[in-house]
């Protein structure tokens, strides 16, 4: 089973402008639409079973709108993870009512919500999310982070993050450290108790082969998760780069499915 566990898509009626909004604010282009049926497109195209769309609001007014629409869009090949904003008064309530409606995770991003993922506001929705609910969370910087701008969600503070709370389910997405890789490998890679997915827009080759080898294998490749940011990445050929390197076969089909696959349990 092959499963994208880094995607975006929002509602029809809006999802020009948010699209519009990404492509602006982070320079990638766009490589499909951003709708149940463009990912749905895309992921037939490129030979991908089942994505996880992941919840994102800037505004905590926006969490229960975007959640309602996030648990009507569960099927065979969608697998939403609700948005929860750091600024709502019972974060903890709404990871049970999205766990008691099918919901098997949530997403975090403090760069875009600043905060940090380590603030014990925090620690009563990492209680509640206990051992069964999976946190997907942003680690590291945004590509266009100026110097002396602040980094909310750096490598070595989900690790702080993890260490409150050793037994959660986390994915530290962007190989533990968007742009900022060497602190990902001092302070996270290799740790036994975290996974890291393969999210690199605009494209994964970027990255380099002997870089992405090298933190696979520090990592251990049953703790990596095959993602994109759809509609910023293209699902086939990122999956392509992890089949092109030099690992095992049965190591690059547990990154491309089985891992994620084990632990939420699909």
């Amino acid at each position: 089973m092959r499963i994208d566990v880094h995607t975006h898509i929002s509602p029809d009626r809006i999802a020009a402008p948010v699209l519009e909004g990404m492509t602006e604010t982070f320079g990638y282009p766009a490589v499909g639409i951003n709708t149940v049926d463009g990912i749905k497109s895309h992921m037939k195209a490129s030979g991908v079973d089942k994505s996880v769309v992941l919840g994102v609001v800037d505004r905590v007014e926006h969490v229960q709108v975007a959640n309602d629409w996030l648990i009507t869009i569960q099927d065979d090949m969608l697998v939403p993870f609700g948005a929860i904003h750091p600024e709502m008064e019972n974060m903890a309530g709404e990871a049970r009512r999205l766990r008691e409606a099918g919901i098997k995770g949530i997403k975090l991003h403090p760069m875009m919500n600043k905060f940090y993922p380590d603030d014990p506001k925090m620690f009563p929705l990492y209680e509640e999310l206990g051992e069964d609910m999976v946190l997907e969370i942003h680690s590291g910087r945004f590509n266009h982070t100026k110097p002396g701008e602040t980094i909310y969600s750096p490598p070595n503070r989900i690790m702080n993050m993890i260490r409150q709370f050793p037994k959660m389910k986390v994915v530290a997405l962007h190989l533990g450290g968007f742009y900022m890789l060497d602190e990902a490998e001092r302070e996270l890679i290799g740790k036994s108790n975290v996974l890291i997915d393969t999210t690199w827009p605009p494209a994964l080759k970027e990255l380099g082969s002997d870089t992405l080898t090298n933190i696979v294998n520090k990592h251990g490749p049953d703790k990596v998760c095959f993602g994109t940011d759809f509609p910023l990445a293209d699902m086939a050929k990122d999956s392509q780069f992890i089949e092109s390197l030099s690992i095992p076969d049965a190591a690059k089909e547990r990154m491309l499915g089985e891992n994620f696959r084990e632990l939420v349990g699909l």
